[in-house]
């Protein structure tokens, strides 16, 4: 063997203690990482959207007005469609030409009679947006 020969060896046996080195020194920090509590995860991209229960709102809106039939009228007549159509106690209906919500349930609204006591014309109404009557779209 040669001088050059050796040379190469032990260049070689040098590269490979280097890289033991390297990795046990890699090791040695993650496992000191791990000793001290430092989390190691990855973070996750987590996106919560805002989350609205509706029926929770509806059920309370109905649970308020409870034995107030007229005053209950008077709320839901103030609600959009939307919100009244997921409402447990409310029914959106076309009722004398006129398209709003009312009081009401899966029978149609509460107040049907006018103040002659005559019964309203009821085209149509919306409850839990299922459409009821002779004119449903």
């Amino acid at each position: 063997m040669g001088a050059k020969d050796a040379t190469a060896s032990g260049t070689a046996t040098g590269k490979f203690i280097g890289m033991l080195i390297v990795a046990a020194a890699m090791l040695g920090l993650i496992f000191f990482l791990k000793m001290v509590g430092f989390d190691l995860t990855p973070v996750e991209n987590v996106h919560l959207d805002k989350v609205v229960v509706v029926e929770g709102y509806a059920n309370a809106f109905c649970d308020a007005y409870k034995g107030k039939s007229g005053e209950l009228n008077k709320q839901c007549g103030d609600l959009t469609k939307k919100n009244c159509l997921s409402a447990d106690c409310c029914v959106y209906a076309k009722m004398n030409g006129d398209e709003k919500c009312f009081a009401g349930n899966e029978h149609g609204p509460t107040f049907r009679f006018n103040e002659d006591g005559k019964t309203n014309d009821i085209d149509y109404y919306f409850y839990k947006n299922k459409c009821h009557g002779k004119s449903c779209k």
